[in-house]
């Protein structure tokens, strides 16, 4: 096997990814959001037509939250255009993690991080900030915005979190933009609020892997398929148990999951650069073992209690 090949190899393995079928749910969910404000219809002055909806999402530790928000806005990459002579960078979605600390200066200028500025001065005034934020949105036809880490508006000892959903409220309502709040299930504290942060926002919840059934073999099919070992492994067979104890390793959690295979490759040598041979980089139940060691010591807060 030639170095490349083990190059290829090891890049699989790094940037393994499932479009799972809770993955292609939310996605369908977020598309079907920005429907409703898209400006293919729209004249510039029909702002008012628009109707962005906006979503409170939210899921387990491990489950992919952040895969699934960030690779949403890499399949919605937009484009430059022309106009006026001038080159606009058009941005129909970001993908934003909050600061921690959470305060209002750090908010906008993150927003503008994402939008592809962030010219302005540390001292400049606030209200200066967000109109240049609001500004670009409109600029750079934005439609949705995704929030992830929501909980560090919960963890910022010194920030009100009634502040911090109002700040989102007024974005929704100054500019006609679709608004994801994405973090575990803690942050749903932030939702229940106000009635009209109920009514505001909608919810959903990313699932995890809840049995050892033919779903998450399927899944370990494909995770096979993707990295393409040079030799066969039998993830997804029930008569390897592979399916059992990685299960049991992630609680059915794919972040987990793929964490747990990737620290095996690498107990492995996969990832060392003078790597040239894989015959002996095998999966084994003792090298997954292993891993879960490496990743998560003695804690068994991922294991189900026997009783």
């Amino acid at each position: 096997m030639s170095s490349e090949e083990v190059k290829s190899f090891a890049r699989r393995i790094k940037k393994l990814f499932i479009e799972h079928g809770e993955v292609v749910r939310i996605w369908d969910r977020l598309d079907s959001m920005r429907v409703y404000i898209e400006d293919d219809d729209l004249e510039e002055d029909d702002e008012i037509d628009k109707d962005p909806r906006h979503l409170f999402l939210t899921g387990l530790s491990g489950v992919g939250k952040s895969q699934i928000g960030e690779r949403y806005k890499k399949r919605n990459p937009g484009c430059t255009v022309i106009i006026d002579e001038e080159e606009i960078d058009i941005k129909p979605v970001l993908y934003i993690k909050l600061p921690y600390p959470f305060t209002q200066h750090a908010f906008f200028r993150k927003i503008l991080q994402a939008l592809g500025t962030d010219n302005l001065r540390n001292d400049v005034r606030l209200n200066i900030i967000k109109d240049r934020v609001l500004y670009l949105l409109k600029k750079q036809k934005t439609e949705m915005i995704i929030f992830d880490e929501m909980n560090f508006i919960l963890r910022t000892k010194n920030f009100d979190n009634q502040t911090a959903m109002e700040m989102l409220k007024d974005l929704t309502n100054e500019h006609q933009v679709c608004i994801v709040c994405m973090g575990t299930p803690q942050i749903e504290i932030l939702h229940k609020m106000e009635d009209e942060y109920v009514r505001r926002f909608g919810r959903d919840h990313i699932k995890k892997f809840e049995t050892c059934d033919v779903e998450f073999c399927e899944l370990l099919k494909k995770i096979e398929e993707a990295i393409q070992p040079p030799s066969y492994i039998g993830l997804h067979d029930m008569d390897t148990h592979y399916p059992q104890l990685l299960h049991q390793y992630s609680q059915g959690r794919i972040g987990y999951l793929t964490l747990i295979i990737k620290e095996a490759y690498n107990i492995l040598g996969v990832f060392k650069k003078d790597c040239t041979d894989l015959s002996e980089a095998i999966l084994t139940a003792d090298t997954l073992m292993q891993a879960k060691f490496n990743l998560f010591r003695e804690s068994d807060h991922l294991i189900k209690p026997a009783n």
